[in-house]
């Protein structure tokens, strides 16, 4: 799970703040109608002394000599969001001769960036430490960093990634991690390492797709955990994923799809293959209203404890999977190595993502509230998935709209049986039920 940086990593970082506007104001499409298919006779970029221009020009579509679409502005203006790398773009649209002159101006953050480090799980809890960033590497959105995290989890990160290395937005990935942590679901001490390597690329402007390899060793304090006898399970995988992406925003999405189908072998002291179809739906009901939906798959193939490692089935309960139930209780009694969850959420929008000035940078932040329903089941055999395995939770939450992780969660979650319970996540639902953060 990434850090959740404290708040000066916050002023620091500035990362995917973005603001638009035509002289004053902000950047509604109305407030640049007037301009429509004028020509664009000139684009300037200011305030840029780290990024290479290629980095930014590559996702400016709006041509010059061409008539003017401020359709197309702001989503220029998203693409340069997405890259995480400046603190505000800002767009000026003015008036001459013959059309009008573009000035996008950029607030770049620092290339090195020191910050303290907070980390958490619902099973193991909180953990701090320190860790150091470099998010515009020689200025071409090329991400390093590493981190050192103690408490309820010791932990070694390292990892780098650069989007668009060549082609269509071609792309890697590396990451590496020395983890201790408790296990509090099946009651065992791990030591886990992690090297991973991840190849990506776009299919046209929408579809997605990547290959990877991974090594994965984990040992535990007891016996009966890992596959092998030593208490020590060397896995491999390998794996690819196909999707399709068409949300109008990565940070706060309004409207589009996200799909995506991962198949994965496991082997090394292990043998499965994993299948997971992941769907997110973002479905705009009015300005600043948005229902947020959709299903996660996973299936396993094989038999736990023979084929598969008991720790890497899936476990209900928490902020990540179904609110208003305590992990430590719902996942000792619903587990399993397939699992389905589905998600609703009613999203209003409170405060729209703004700029405010810190010094000399720039943070976006934003505030967003919610109504959601849960529901899910995890299951080993036939018998298992049955109605009376399903869980489901429902509540409402708030969630704070930061730089770096996208958003910090409080929720308070009711189960089926009417308990109440107050759930903590970090990052949205969506990305962390599937990368199995528990």
């Amino acid at each position: 799970m990434r850090p959740l940086r404290t708040a000066f990593l916050l002023i620091a970082c500035c990362l995917a703040c973005g603001q638009v506007r035509a002289q004053d104001g902000e950047p509604e499409s109305d407030s640049l109608a007037e301009f429509r298919g004028q020509i664009v006779k000139s684009i300037k970029i200011r305030g840029v002394n780290i990024t290479k221009d290629y980095v930014i020009t590559r996702e400016i579509w709006t041509d010059e000599g061409k008539p003017f679409d401020p359709d197309l502005v702001r989503d220029d203006v998203t693409r340069l969001q997405n890259l995480s790398i400046f603190g505000s773009v800002v767009v000026d649209v003015t008036a001459v001769e013959g059309g009008v002159e573009l000035d996008f101006e950029f607030t770049e953050m620092p290339w090195l960036i020191p910050y303290p480090a907070l980390k958490y799980t619902e099973e193991n809890g909180f953990s701090i430490g320190a860790g150091v960033s470099s998010p515009n590497f020689a200025g071409k959105d090329v991400t390093l960093s590493a981190s050192v995290l103690f408490g309820g989890t010791n932990t070694f990160n390292v990892s780098a990634a650069n989007p668009w290395v060549s082609g269509n937005h071609r792309s890697y990935a590396l990451k590496g991690w020395h983890m201790v942590r408790d296990n509090v679901v099946l009651d065992y001490s791990e030591t886990s390492n992690l090297a991973a390597a991840v190849l990506g690329t776009y299919i046209g402007q929408r579809g997605r797709a990547d290959l990877g390899i991974a090594y994965y060793a984990v040992t535990s304090d007891r016996d009966s955990i890992t596959l092998d006898s030593d208490n020590t399970d060397n896995l491999w995988t390998a794996m690819s994923s196909i999707g399709y992406d068409s949300r109008d925003s990565w940070r706060v999405p309004h409207d589009g799809w996200w799909l995506k189908l991962s198949p994965i072998f496991l082997g090394g002291d292990a043998h499965s293959w994993t299948v997971q179809f992941d769907v997110r739906r973002f479905q705009p009901v009015a300005a600043r209203h948005t229902i947020a939906t959709g299903p996660l798959l996973s299936f396993q193939s094989g038999e736990v404890g023979v084929q598969i490692p008991s720790y890497m089935q899936y476990f209900l309960g928490g902020a990540n999977t179904i609110r208003g139930y305590k992990l430590k209780e719902l996942g000792r009694e619903i587990f399993g190595k397939n699992q389905f969850l589905y998600t609703l959420e009613y999203r209003y929008l409170l405060v729209p993502l703004k700029g405010f000035k810190v010094l000399k940078w720039t943070v976006g932040l934003g505030l967003e509230l919610a109504a959601f329903g849960d529901v899910g089941i995890a299951w080993s055999t036939a018998d298992e998935f049955s109605w009376d395995r399903t869980r489901f939770g429902y509540g409402v939450g708030i969630r704070a709209l930061v730089p770096s992780i996208g958003m910090v969660r409080f929720d308070m979650g009711v189960s089926q049986y009417g308990d109440v319970l107050f759930n903590f996540g970090i990052g949205s639902i969506f990305d962390a039920r599937a990368k199995k953060i528990r």
